[in-house]
């Protein structure tokens, strides 16, 4: 297993929308059922995109074995947009309504989340456009020259930590959801106060590692 591509999950994991969402969803009927839809559809969608993206990397022959230079200029690109990710965060004022504290009426996830397709739809919707992060893990794996079969279970674990934010939370409300509630909504709020700095931080770890390879990569 590549240990770029579980750094790169990693950091992929911190997405606050997606901590929210599943945190919202345990509330009311269907608990149990809504949330397991939400993460499962989260799973399978980023499974199969980080698949796309491994057999797309391979037939374009830009992976480090097939193409240093093309591979090298890939994660130039990412690095570079991950840099720019992070100013824009660092810029753009946060919003009033993600604290849940602040809200004056229940948030689109409240009012929409009233069932399990809705649930599953979310999970698609949230993790159907891969980040720049994600992509730089699959890449990693590409790299790595592994047997189909092997790049495949590497794919899993890797999304496996990269929805590690979202699968604790399903885990604690699938087993003690009466217990759980509290400290969820806690962490929520936790999350709507510093969720932006850490996903800044995190984009310009990330894009820094991935620019700085790719540009000793190409030069080199």
């Amino acid at each position: 297993m590549p240990s770029q591509a579980l750094a790169l999950a990693f950091a992929a994991s911190i997405y606050p929308p997606a901590v929210a969402a599943v945190i919202a969803l345990g509330h009311g009927q269907q608990l149990r059922s809504r949330v397991f839809a939400f993460v499962l559809a989260a799973f399978l969608i980023t499974y199969a995109t980080g698949t796309l993206m491994l057999f797309l990397l391979e037939e374009l022959g830009a992976t480090a074995t097939a193409s240093r230079s093309a591979s090298a200029a890939i994660e130039l690109v990412l690095g570079v947009l991950l840099l720019a990710l992070a100013v824009r965060l660092q810029r753009k004022r946060p919003d009033r309504d993600a604290d849940p504290e602040t809200r004056s009426g229940p948030s689109k996830i409240d009012r929409y989340l009233k069932s399990r397709r809705l649930a599953f739809v979310l999970g698609i919707t949230l993790y159907v456009i891969p980040s720049p992060i994600y992509i730089g893990a699959a890449k990693a794996i590409a790299n790595a020259k592994l047997s189909t079969s092997n790049e495949l279970l590497d794919l899993a674990v890797t999304v496996a930590v990269m929805l590690w934010l979202i699968e604790i939370p399903m885990l604690l409300l699938l087993i003690v959801p009466d217990n759980a509630e509290r400290a969820l909504d806690a962490t929520n709020r936790w999350f709507a106060r510093h969720g932006r700095t850490v996903a800044t931080v995190a984009s310009a770890a990330a894009g820094t590692y991935l620019a700085i390879k790719g540009l000793v990569d190409l030069v080199s």
